[in-house]
């Protein structure tokens, strides 16, 4: 399966400060795979910016759960 991701943070329709803000998420896979990276656009789809993922690797084969990722982004 592709890679599948949702954002927790901040909830839809929250009123957003000026300055930086911290989206964060969770994303999975399947067949045991691995999420490697986790790509996030904020206009779209027109750019993309990679997150950092939270956490412990998992062994390549047994991935058989999600992670958190997290991504620092300026707000406007």
């Amino acid at each position: 399966l592709p890679v599948q991701s949702a954002i927790t943070h901040p909830r839809p329709g929250a009123a957003v400060p000026p300055g930086e803000l911290t989206v964060r998420g969770y994303a999975w896979s399947g067949g045991g795979r691995a999420v490697v990276r986790v790509d996030v656009s904020l206009d779209g789809g027109r750019s993309w910016r990679v997150a950092r993922l939270l956490g412990e690797r998992p062994v390549p084969g047994r991935a058989w759960a999600w992670v958190l990722w997290e991504l620092e982004v300026p707000a406007e």
